[in-house]
C-alpha cells in the first residue's frame, strides 16, 4: 500500500523548497493561466487536473485529461492559484482529492461476490457446466 501522506510530506516539501523569486519557473508564475493546448500543461498541474477532474474523465484512455476543456481546466486553476508559491497549495489539495477519492466506496462494490459460485476441491462446478 502506498503512504500517500509521505509522498504528500515530499512534494511539499519540494515545492516549499522551490524559487518563488523566479517568474520563469512554475512555482515562481505570477500571471493568469491561459492554456492553449493540453500538450503545454506542466506535469505537476496535470498530476493535479487528474484527481480534481476525476469523476468526469473518461476510463481506459490515454492522455484523457486532454477530454477536459482548456477553458474549465484555465478557470479552475485561475480560481486556486494565489501567485508564486502556490504550486505548495495545488500540491497539497490534489492529495487531499486522492486521499478522499479512494477513501469512497463504490454502491456497486457492495456484493461483488453475490451470484458468482466459488469454486472448491469439494465443488462440481464443472460438471454443472457440461449439463
Amino acid at each position: 500500500m502506498l503512504d500517500y501522506e509521505s509522498s504528500r510530506n515530499t512534494s511539499v516539501s519540494y515545492w516549499q523548497s522551490q524559487p518563488t523569486d523566479q517568474p520563469w519557473t512554475l512555482n515562481g508564475f505570477a500571471g493568469t493561466w491561459n492554456f492553449s493546448d493540453h500538450n503545454l500543461i506542466p506535469e505537476p498541474i496535470v498530476n493535479f487536473l487528474i484527481e480534481y477532474f476525476w469523476k468526469e474523465l473518461p476510463e481506459n484512455r490515454k492522455s484523457h485529461y486532454k477530454s477536459i476543456p482548456l477553458n474549465k481546466i484555465n478557470n479552475i486553476l485561475n480560481e486556486i492559484w494565489e501567485g508564486p508559491g502556490s504550486m505548495t497549495k495545488l500540491v497539497n489539495l490534489q492529495y487531499e482529492l486522492r486521499t478522499n477519492r479512494l477513501q469512497e466506496t463504490p454502491n456497486d462494490v457492495e456484493k461483488v461476490m453475490k451470484g458468482y459460485n466459488t469454486p472448491t476441491l469439494d465443488s462440481d462446478l464443472d460438471q454443472e457446466d457440461d449439463e
